[in-house]
């Protein structure tokens, strides 16, 4: 019968997994746990990415947004001559200019000159309630560009970024992350194949669906200013040292308020978001730096939550209340451990809250179960001897007296 169940008890264990972790509802208390630890694991990055920003010195300078493209491409120039080893242009260029059809032109040119210089690609409804369209920058800065990269910032249901897809696209994810491809241009030996969470295999259900794949978390480096960071316009102007462009990744966006993503990230919180080349500045980081973090899949997260989960119940059952009650607390003791040895040395994430809950559960229950047992035992245990024969006696001398 023990072994019964113990069998018993781990099915019922492995069910409520499942269910647990198939509808989600243990997901804020993963994210918060996994939040808080990502805020206490910063690093310091590399010297190796520089942002480029366009920020109110260079608005108050330059002058209102947009800029003609003229001036992007006396930038690129200017970071050509430098040597850098890539461009990430987090700038949308997607229709032609048309009060100076030769600043694009101009600009096609220099980055074409430059040879390694990704533009953005997004989707939008061109009104509202409307079926997405792929939004590229215009036919010739398209071709002149060395690559293109989808610029997605995905966001989890608490409005939160934590993570990026690698790759995306409508209808099929068929572009790679901007970061990803500025990456992929400045190294001999491009990441493949891609870490991450992989989606369904199939086609999409339209062709004018977004589909993305190979979700990775990414370990920011910190809320904000870890990165080294100068100014568009002194950039443009000559005044930023070439050697802390050359061979460098750059990224240019803004960071001016009111201009590009802000995005409340895993590091920053909701309260300080982060500008979205900043973002980008930290997945190319990750990238390079080895950091970015692969979720467990479904069936890896069950397989390890079930060995796990069978430690105490190898037990429940056998003689000794004690022994099998203080294994299932370090067993519920160990189950955050496991998650943060699993981050920390092999960059995966397993979501503890689910299983947590399981053992505590199973705790509750446990002891619910031996009380009512005692209770049983106490009313069907028949009365000894002593305690009814020296009463029967006593009552049988008052009689006589």
């Amino acid at each position: 019968m023990p072994l019964l169940k113990r069998a018993l008890a781990w099915v019922v264990g492995f069910a409520a997994a499942v269910l647990l972790l198939a509808s989600g509802v243990m997901q804020p208390l993963d994210n918060a746990f996994y939040d808080m630890h990502m805020r206490h694991w910063s690093y310091s990055t590399s010297d190796q990415v520089v942002i480029i920003a366009i920020d109110p010195q260079s608005l108050a300078s330059i002058g209102n947004w947009p800029w003609p493209r003229s001036v992007h491409a006396e930038l690129v120039r200017r970071l050509t001559e430098a040597g850098v080893r890539g461009i990430g242009m987090d700038v949308t260029m997607a229709e032609a200019d048309v009060g100076h059809p030769d600043n694009d032109r101009v600009y096609a040119e220099a980055i074409h000159d430059n040879g390694h210089v990704v533009m953005p690609v997004f989707a939008e409804a061109a009104e509202l309630g409307g079926v997405l369209e792929e939004v590229l920058p215009t036919p010739a800065i398209a071709r002149s560009a060395a690559a293109l990269g989808h610029v997605d910032a995905s966001k989890d249901p608490d409005g939160i970024t934590r993570g990026v897809y690698l790759k995306a696209g409508l209808g099929q994810p068929q572009w790679p992350a901007l970061a990803l491809a500025l990456y992929d241009m400045g190294t001999p030996s491009p990441l493949h194949p891609l870490p991450g969470l992989r989606q369904p295999e199939g086609t999409a259900r339209s062709p004018y669906e977004w589909i993305r794949d190979d979700y990775v978390l990414i370990r920011f480096a910190n809320a904000a200013g870890a990165f080294n960071q100068v100014s568009y316009v002194d950039v443009l102007r000559g005044r930023v040292p070439g050697a802390l462009l050359k061979g460098r990744w750059v990224l240019i966006g803004a960071t001016a308020a009111g201009l590009g993503d802000q995005l409340a990230t895993a590091a920053s919180g909701a309260n300080s978001p982060m500008p979205g080349v900043e973002y980008q500045a930290n997945i190319l980081e990750s990238l390079h730096g080895g950091r970015l973090i692969t979720p467990l899949n479904l069936p890896a997260q069950l397989l390890f939550g079930s060995l796990l989960l069978a430690l105490p119940l190898a037990v429940y059952g056998l003689p000794g209340l004690r022994r099998t009650r203080m294994l299932a607390l370090l067993t519920l003791l160990s189950i955050p451990l496991v998650s943060l040895l699993l981050l920390r040395a092999g960059n995966l994430w397993w979501p503890p809250a689910g299983w947590m809950a399981i053992i505590a559960a199973g705790l509750m229950l446990h002891a619910a179960l031996r009380r009512l047992e005692r209770r049983r035992e106490r009313r069907l245990a028949p009365v000894p001897d002593a305690a009814w024969w020296p009463s029967l006696a006593s009552t049988r001398q008052g009689d006589a007296s």
